[in-house]
């Protein structure tokens, strides 16, 4: 089967969080200055409206407005992956059609969240809604968020959808691993990773890109990663994973968009709100990750420009 997999999917997207103001809404300044944040720290991709932007937290109309905005801004500076998530085919589709008018490459479409549907009915819903996409499909497996589709229906869906180019596989599972490169084996499909502990193991298995929340606060942990293995520099790669791997051990406790807000926060930038009050528990924790990060971010800014938009 033939599929129409994009060249540009090939680089580190930037899985960009959403800066919300008290009542929930985007505060568009703020993501303004993350863009500009993402694209003069050498990001080429941008993900937008997927779990580190906190999708489940923010309304149809205001993920539209997003995709449109940041359109508008990257200007054709970078590529755009648009996740498309939701309770609703109709507003799944909605999204799928804005996202195509602004120009991005593909969807992420994740299974839905909240009721037990059965397997062989998640996997229908999945099979028609990403045939009616106006773009290529990756399938977004991330079962601790989602319902379980189960990496044997994701992998069953490349095989039997034609505009279901591949998948983000941000479970975490090892032995997904080895699935995904014997069914590539057998067809085309792109195999983008999402858990960033695990990239150099998962290009080592085929992956052709990373959709990595890390890399919207810490691009300087993800990027020369990514040219380290592309480049075939091993060696290199593990030692600059080890360095990732640090960065992830200190987020261990906070959730995982939270930890980016956090992160850039001490980089400077205005985050907004969070989605829920912190208690005393993990404001400690918040607390003891910024301390240490911070001399981490001074390092990354010794070589790196203070964004535009960024608080001096």
């Amino acid at each position: 089967m033939d599929k129409n997999i994009p060249e540009g999917l090939s680089c580190v997207y930037a899985a960009l969080p959403t800066p919300f103001g008290e009542d929930g809404a985007p505060r568009w300044e703020a993501l303004e200055a993350l863009v500009n944040f993402s694209l003069e720290h050498g990001m080429k991709g941008l993900c937008l409206g997927g779990t580190t932007g906190e999708y489940a937290a923010t309304s149809v109309e205001n993920r539209r407005e997003i995709y449109r905005r940041v359109t508008r801004q990257v200007n054709g500076r970078a590529r755009l992956v648009c996740a498309t998530g939701s309770e609703h085919a109709g507003q799944v589709k909605q999204l799928g059609r804005d996202a195509a008018e602004c120009g991005a490459i593909a969807i992420l479409l994740p299974p839905p969240t909240f009721l037990p549907y059965a397997q062989e009915d998640l996997f229908d819903f999945m099979a028609q809604v990403g045939a009616d996409s106006p773009l290529p499909v990756l399938i977004y497996n991330i079962p601790q968020c989602t319902r379980d589709l189960g990496i044997n229906n994701v992998l069953r869906l490349v095989a039997t959808v034609p505009n279901i180019i591949g998948l983000k596989d941000s479970s975490g599972s090892r032995p997904n691993f080895a699935m995904i490169e014997a069914a590539h084996a057998q067809q085309p499909l792109a195999f983008m990773i999402g858990s960033d502990d695990l990239i150099l193991e998962a290009f080592q298995h085929g992956a052709l890109g990373s959709i990595s929340g890390i890399a919207s606060a810490c691009p300087e942990l993800i990027l020369p990663l990514f040219e380290a293995l592309r480049a075939g520099k091993l060696e290199k790669a593990r030692t600059l994973q080890a360095r990732l791997d640090e960065f992830i051990f200190h987020i261990r406790d906070l959730p995982s968009p939270w930890a980016m807000k956090l992160a850039l926060q001490v980089r400077g930038l205005d985050m907004g709100t969070f989605a829920w009050p912190m208690g005393p528990s993990l404001r400690e924790r918040a607390w003891e990750f910024q301390n240490w990060f911070t001399g981490q971010a001074a390092s990354y800014e010794a070589v790196a420009p203070t964004p535009a938009g960024a608080k001096q």
